[in-house]
Parts: C-alpha cells; sequence; structure tokens
C-alpha cells in the first residue's frame, strides 16, 4: 500500500473509479483498497480498433454452435446478422481477415471455422473505414495463432437405372504459424 500512499508516483488510473492500474516504475498492476487485483486486458491481434462497437462478437464456443465446415457455409447461415438493411446493394458484408482487406472470399472461404479464435460483425458505418460504401456491414475474421488441420473428403455415387458411377476424392490441409498461413 506504500505505492498508493505515495502521490509522487505517476500511475494510470481507472476513468470509471480513480483507481490506479498501474505503477510506472515497475509496469506492475496495483492491488485496489479491497485487496482486489486489477487485471488490465489488451486488445486481441486482429482486432478492430474503430469507435463503433460490434453489433455482434461470436467465440470460439458459439462458431462451433452453427456446425458449419466452412467460413461460406457460416457465412450463409448468419445471414440476417450480416445482411444490411441500409441503402441499396446486395446486403453481402465486407469480410476482413484479422483486421486486413483480402483480395477475394475465394481467398479464405475454406477456412476450417475451427480456425476462427473470434468473429466480429461490425456496423456499417466501419465499411467506409476499408473504402467500401456504407451500405455493408463488417464481419471481421480473427484467425487463432497457431492451428493445423488436414481434410478428406469421398464422395461415390451409382446409378440406378443405366449410366455411370462417378466418384470424387478431396484433400486438404490448412495451417496457421503466427503471421503465415
Amino acid at each position: 500500500f506504500a505505492l498508493l500512499a505515495s502521490p509522487a508516483l505517476a500511475q494510470e488510473t481507472d476513468v470509471d473509479t480513480g483507481l490506479p492500474l498501474i505503477d510506472s516504475e515497475t509496469g506492475e498492476p496495483i492491488i485496489g483498497e479491497n485487496g482486489e487485483i486489477l487485471v488490465i486486458a489488451t486488445r486481441l491481434k486482429g482486432q478492430l480498433d474503430v469507435p463503433q462497437k460490434p453489433i455482434m462478437t461470436l467465440e470460439e464456443g458459439d462458431i462451433q454452435s452453427y456446425g458449419s465446415d466452412s467460413l461460406s457455409d457460416l457465412l450463409a447461415q448468419l445471414s440476417p446478422q450480416t445482411g444490411s438493411g441500409r441503402g441499396r446493394g446486395d446486403g453481402q458484408p465486407v469480410v476482413l481477415l484479422n483486421g486486413q482487406r483480402v483480395s477475394s472470399f475465394r481467398e479464405m472461404r475454406d477456412i476450417p471455422p475451427e480456425a476462427i479464435r473470434r468473429m466480429e460483425i461490425m456496423p456499417e458505418e466501419v465499411a467506409l473505414r476499408f473504402g467500401y460504401p456504407p451500405n455493408q456491414r463488417v464481419v471481421n475474421f480473427i484467425l487463432k495463432e497457431h492451428f493445423g488441420t488436414n481434410t478428406a473428403a469421398i464422395e461415390y455415387g451409382v446409378p440406378t437405372l443405366g449410366g455411370f458411377a462417378d466418384s470424387e476424392l478431396e484433400g486438404g490441409m490448412f495451417r496457421i504459424s503466427g503471421p503465415s498461413r
């Protein structure tokens, strides 16, 4: 408590409570008056730094509850929340990956939903910051720092009356290691 009593120390304070947060000399969190420890959280890497709050935020468990097998399937399921009711246009959202524009949605449509750490649906005003018209919502997918998966799909069709049998085999590998994927 010696740190709290010393007015000579420069300290950051919480705007709402006026309590000191971090000791400027040591950089350590300061224990509050009732012995509570103040925890300071930082933004996630890839999270948008805009004044508008997200309309909807989905964490890993929320995303998994939709049972989607790709980001395009997830966006289709969330179309009522991602579509804009303003102005003209088809209402398709602007899609960002870790807060960055991508060349096209095809670049990321097959990313497995298990690789997503958080999904934020932002209001239409945020689209202006990325060079889009203000009649589209913004969807920001924040990827996990490290992730890897291998996928395989086999399809076989047998005709019932004549024709030919049809088969298809598809495989894929997806890895995230820090900034590279």
